[in-house]
């Protein structure tokens, strides 16, 4: 009877035993699935969480409050008014007496011909100087030529071009009633000097007469060198003397 009880008993402890071990199995085995369940839903939502991060990071607009940059310029500019200047001066009125000129050039060719009578037209013309009135000369017209014509006309004549110049004498006219001009530009040639001075036609007179004014140059006299005459007009507006050798 005692025998038996003890096996009894050691059967149902060995029964106990394996209960519990396959109880703790089924236990760690429950654990792990959950475990391994609640990892592979947490990996997700972590996922999930990134992604909506960043889409808010990218989508989030972060107002830029404006701000006005002024413009800067310069000062305006004040332009100064312009100051006045004193009038220019005037030069003296016409000229003095025995003021030294320019002395006259001579035509390329040739001065101008003229008719035998009636009033003398415009233009220059090779004039002697014979006296006369004060304001209305005493003058032979003559045409003269110089350069290649004077060579050409010369020849013509059977004469010789000498120092750039050849009056033809014939035809010739004699005036002694064209008046000078008012304002009327008289120069006359020093011999000495080759030089031109302005004079007027009363000084013109004393020349002549061999009694010139007190500004003349130091030995100046006159001197029967032809004259370049321009007429304008119906009167000589310039009466200038040529020096020639």
């Amino acid at each position: 009877m005692n025998i038996r009880r003890s096996r009894t008993r050691r059967t149902g402890v060995g029964l106990l035993v394996i209960a519990v071990a396959a109880l703790g199995a089924c236990s760690s085995e429950t654990k792990r699935s959950i475990d391994d369940a609640s990892t592979t839903v947490a990996g997700p939502s972590t996922t999930v969480l990134a992604d909506v991060t960043t889409t808010l990071a990218a989508t989030t607009t972060v107002p830029v409050e404006a701000t006005t940059i002024p413009v800067v310029t310069d000062a305006p500019t004040t332009i100064p008014a312009p100051q006045p200047t004193d009038p220019p001066a005037t030069d003296a009125p016409g000229f003095g007496l025995y003021d030294e000129v320019s002395p006259p050039g001579v035509p390329s060719g040739h001065t101008d011909p003229f008719a035998s009578s009636g009033v003398l037209g415009n233009g220059v013309y090779w004039v002697q100087y014979n006296g006369g009135e004060t304001f209305t000369p005493d003058i032979e017209v003559t045409q003269a030529f110089f350069g290649a014509e004077c060579e050409t006309q010369a020849a013509a004549a059977g004469d010789e071009c000498l120092n750039d110049i050849f009056v033809l004498g014939d035809p010739s006219r004699e005036i002694d009633d064209l008046p000078f001009a008012d304002d009327v530009f008289l120069t006359v040639a020093d011999a000495n000097t080759q030089k031109s001075y302005w004079i007027t036609p009363d000084e013109l007179r004393s020349v002549r007469a061999s009694s010139p004014s007190d500004p003349a140059p130091d030995g100046y006299g006159f001197a029967s060198f032809p004259w370049k005459m321009t007429g304008q007009g119906g009167t000589i507006v310039k009466f200038e003397q040529v020096w020639v050798p």
